[in-house]
């Protein structure tokens, strides 16, 4: 085993992964779209303990540039996903895992997707597993974060790729330069959600709307693929924002209710209506969360930033675009 650093960007979904069939085995109830990040990654560095007999150690890079003991339940999420590695591969030894990310962490900006992407990309090296896209894919999603299923491929990816089989791995569909959009994330409020994703998976069958949305699904994601494929925005972003409210109408009606949005959130919607009826190609999606993610062309990203900008409860703009998909790196975070 060696030391192993791995870079994965976070993903956002354009036709979401919300409500499980199967929460043990992680295991989504509809098949899902998303467009995975350049800017917006996690690091993770995995290393063989000094001591081999000594237990594993999971460690955070905090904002200040220390390593810190990780918190419990992140930790114990981890311990158990290296240990499920460490099985498939049959190898042995204890190991030192640390791991960060340079966007807000538990906002709906889809860090567990990104860091569970890295940390199943980086311990599968570690441990001499040269894995395909297929089966990162697969062992991402065992984490317990489904979305990184989707994290460890770049462009355009959908999950699972056989819609009749929810084990099957993610695919991508479409390469990062066949449609380069880009991601300006509205941040409204950088903290860490009060309810989270496991959490609204488990409440959104609840909902009275949730069997009906699930009924609308194929013939959505069918539209948000084709319209990807053509490159037709005006199409595109009907079918995107339509799936976004969807997601929160759920989340409001579920019980008990989830009210991920603030007033920044509904303010950052409002605006890229009027954007986009001055003719500006933008649309919004928001995941589990009150940030924004504002969808737009290349050539309207200056515009529309300078627009958001300006909008009431917005603290600060993440200007991200289409990702390649992890990557291996050669600074480490110890």
């Amino acid at each position: 085993m060696k030391k192993i650093t791995a870079v994965a960007g976070a993903n956002i979904a354009l036709i979401k992964y919300w409500g499980m069939q199967n929460a043990e085995r992680v295991l989504p109830a509809n098949p899902s779209i998303s467009m995975t990040l350049r800017h917006c990654v996690s690091h993770c560095t995995v290393a063989p303990q000094d001591d081999p007999t000594s237990d594993d150690q999971v460690e955070w890079l905090n904002d200040a540039g220390d390593l810190e003991p990780a918190a419990p339940m992140f930790r114990d999420g981890v311990l158990r996903h290296i240990e499920r590695l460490r099985r498939h591969t049959h190898k042995s030894g204890a190991l030192r895992v640390a791991t960060t990310n340079n966007f807000p962490t538990g906002a709906g900006i889809a860090s567990s997707a990104s860091g569970f992407g890295a940390l199943t990309v980086a311990t599968c090296a570690a441990l001499g597993w040269s894995a395909n896209p297929a089966e990162l894919s697969r062992f991402a999603r065992l984490s317990g974060s489904g979305s990184a299923a989707r994290s460890v491929l770049g462009g355009f990816v959908e999950w699972p790729s056989d819609p009749r089989d929810p084990e099957s791995a993610a695919r991508q569909f479409a390469p990062p330069d066949h449609w380069p959009l880009c991601d300006l994330v509205a941040v409204i409020d950088p903290a860490h959600k009060a309810v989270s994703s496991l959490e609204g998976h488990r409440r959104a069958p609840s909902s009275p709307y949730y069997t009906r949305r699930l009924e609308v699904l194929p013939d959505r994601t069918r539209r948000v693929r084709d319209a990807l494929l053509a490159h037709d925005f005006t199409h595109f972003a009907q079918a995107v924002e339509e799936e976004a409210i969807d997601l929160h109408l759920i989340a409001m009606s579920a019980r008990p209710p989830m009210f991920y949005w603030q007033p920044g959130t509904v303010a950052v919607l409002d605006a890229v209506r009027c954007l986009r009826a001055d003719g500006l190609n933008a649309c919004a999606t928001i995941d589990a969360g009150p940030n924004v993610h504002v969808l737009c062309i290349a050539a309207h990203a200056g515009q529309v930033q300078q627009a958001l900008t300006e909008v009431p409860g917005v603290r600060t703009i993440i200007a991200d675009k289409v990702g390649d998909g992890p990557r291996f790196a050669d600074k480490h975070l110890f």
